[in-house]
């Protein structure tokens, strides 16, 4: 059996000095912490979290450590309790280890076949995005590292998206926590100091002074191309595997969830666009040709992904007119993208203003 461990103490965090401290708190106001994680050009609803408890909350402070994110969510399989006066000297060597007896995930258990799992957090929720990009940050760190990589316990994490895939069909249960550039999933075994390292900090080797783990990823992004203002469903859990025991943890960058349209999405545009004015001026409107009845939308947003207006109105076939000037005419001088979604067609413009 895999470590036989009397206490049942999770350390997330330890306050050395009020400069070095990781403030996590328990929190399950679900509704308020997802509106917390979205940045903008998301709307969430129907938010749920399975697990047991204390083992959802906020982090703060994070700038004053290793972790790389400021705030947050976080999600454990064990119990986000802080220890402040750890017994041996720093929190890396101290043991997160807590067994909540709760059930694992199927889901995460497709990820890594052959290994059962224990002890999963569940938060999911529906949204609708309002660009053709939808994106977040986050971290993992575990407790298994280092001794267990490349062993029967192999605690497991998943970012799980379903509805429709712009290429055609759906996304079901797609797995979207992957490595940048390829379909390798973010995983102890995969993400270490011998595989994939760049994307791993060993936290014993820096003695650790906040976080327990003792070990965790790099700030990495979670991204997956989406139809603009259709709904989709989202699920991130964690669980242990092999075992109940030594815990993992995701945390979740406060607003680091947006959707947008990217600069070089424009292989659509122009459809029967109008030349205006650049820079724009208080009277310039963009107009278009619809072939089809039905509702028109448009988002303005800035380089940033930040949704500045949208407007929906349902419209017969023809010319439709867009004041754009007007709406642009109370912001800096840049670059802006109107994403402009027909019945018939979608695609994005830029305007300077």
């Amino acid at each position: 059996m895999k470590k036989f461990i009397i206490s049942l103490v999770l350390v997330l965090t330890v306050v050395f000095s009020a400069k070095s401290q990781l403030v996590i708190t328990p929190d399950t106001n679900t509704i308020q912490l997802v509106n917390d994680f979205i940045l903008s050009g998301v709307t969430a609803s129907n938010v749920q979290y399975t697990g047991a408890l204390f083992t959802l909350g906020t982090f703060n402070n994070g700038f004053t450590t290793d972790l790389g994110l400021a705030d947050g969510i976080v999600m454990t399989t064990g119990t986000i309790d802080t220890v402040t006066n750890p017994s041996i000297g720093s929190p890396v060597s101290e043991f997160a280890c807590f067994f909540n007896n709760v059930d694992g995930d199927s889901l995460l258990e497709n990820l890594i076949p052959g290994y059962l799992t224990y002890d999963a957090s569940v938060l999911e929720f529906d949204l609708i995005p309002v660009g053709n990009t939808l994106e977040f940050q986050y971290v993992f760190g575990s407790e298994e590292y280092p001794e267990f990589v490349g062993s029967s316990f192999n605690d497991v994490f998943g970012f799980f998206i379903s509805g429709d895939n712009p290429s055609g069909g759906l996304y079901v249960n797609e797995n979207i926590a992957l490595l940048p550039g390829n379909n390798i999933p973010v995983s102890i075994n995969n993400v270490n100091a011998d595989s994939n390292s760049t994307y791993f900090i060993d936290n014993q080797g820096l003695n650790g002074q906040t976080i327990v783990f003792d070990g965790f990823t790099t700030v990495l992004t979670a991204q997956i191309s989406v139809i603009p203002s259709t709904p989709y469903h989202l699920k991130m859990a964690i669980a242990d595997a092999g075992d109940g025991a030594y815990d993992s943890g995701i945390f979740l960058k406060a607003q680091s969830m947006k959707s947008y349209s990217p600069v070089g999405i424009t292989e659509q545009k122009n459809y029967n666009s109008s030349i205006f004015p650049n820079p724009l001026n208080e009277n310039s409107v963009l107009t278009f040709n619809t072939q089809t009845n039905g509702i028109t939308h448009v988002y303005v947003s800035d380089c940033m992904g930040r949704i500045l207006d949208n407007s929906s109105e349902k419209a017969q076939s023809g010319t439709f007119s867009y004041p754009i000037g007007r709406i642009l005419n109370h912001y800096h001088t840049g670059i802006y993208f109107i994403n402009i979604q027909t019945p018939d067609k979608s695609w994005v413009e830029r305007v300077v203003n």
